[in-house]
């Protein structure tokens, strides 16, 4: 699976896995649906209106307006649900520039751009083009380094994927622990992200499945600056049970 590091504001690196051209295309057909269902809803109320053979100015911008909301409907959600669409958002992936901040609205109007979206204005005859756009974009995805689509390499955007491989039991989500149960060791992990406690959780699960010398370094590199940043001169000799202490700290003092 390819990955992408960004660094965290704690100037520690994130590891994200990158979205697959799958990934996308599933995405991307969840979103066509939710296309499909918006324009059924505009025939059951306006019918036969729709599907006049000759259109003069006034039946072109009325079609127009209908058209807008798909228009847009790409630019707007990743502008507004920071990177994701409702596809998207189904499938756990999500939109970010390079450097794994949520896109401004230069780099999402850029994707808007060269996706092709704004073609759906034109008659219908030019949707061909839109249609090669796309398989043409999910074609440069398996070529490229990072996964991006022409779009993307065009916008400096990237596509990660959210959610996480491992399965959780009832048994893990009734182990949760709260202040009534934990007592706080290092309250100073408050000043952390969720993106770095996500990384000490896959640092973790990784000495635990596979404990190989590149990974024992990068858990002991991460042990001694975790311990660092919350002021701590020197950490136990246990540095797993230090990462899982200052783990389960960070998710009593702020969930």
């Amino acid at each position: 699976m390819a990955t992408i590091n960004f660094e965290s504001s704690q100037y520690v690196d994130v590891e994200f896995t990158l979205a697959n051209t799958g990934q996308r295309l599933l995405a991307s057909f969840i979103d066509m649906v939710v296309f499909i269902i918006y324009f059924i809803i505009i025939f059951a109320f306006l019918g036969d209106q729709l599907l006049l053979h000759q259109f003069n100015y006034a039946d072109f911008f009325y079609l127009l307006l209908i058209k807008l909301p798909w228009i847009l409907y790409n630019p707007i959600c990743e502008y507004f649900m920071n990177g994701q669409t409702i596809g998207k958002y189904m499938v756990g992936i999500r939109i970010v520039t390079l450097n794994g901040e949520r896109p401004t609205l230069k780099e999402v109007f850029t994707r808007w751009i060269f996706k092709g979206d704004f073609i759906w204005i034109s008659p219908d005859i030019l949707m061909y083009l839109w249609f090669a756009m796309g398989i043409m974009g999910a074609g440069v995805i398996s070529l490229t380094k990072h996964n991006q689509r022409l779009a993307d390499i065009l916008a400096g955007t990237i596509c990660i994927k959210l959610k996480g491989n491992d399965v959780y039991r009832l048994s893990d989500v009734l182990a949760i622990k709260d202040l009534s149960t934990h007592e706080v060791k290092y309250p100073q992990v408050t000043r952390f992200t969720d993106e770095d406690m996500m990384m000490i959780k896959n640092t973790i699960i990784r000495l635990r499945q596979n404990p190989n010398p590149e990974t024992i370094k990068f858990g002991r590199e991460l042990c001694d600056e975790t311990a660092r940043l919350i002021g701590i001169e020197e950490v136990q000799k246990n540095r797993l049970a230090f990462l899982e202490t200052v783990l389960q700290d960070y998710v009593v003092l702020t969930r």
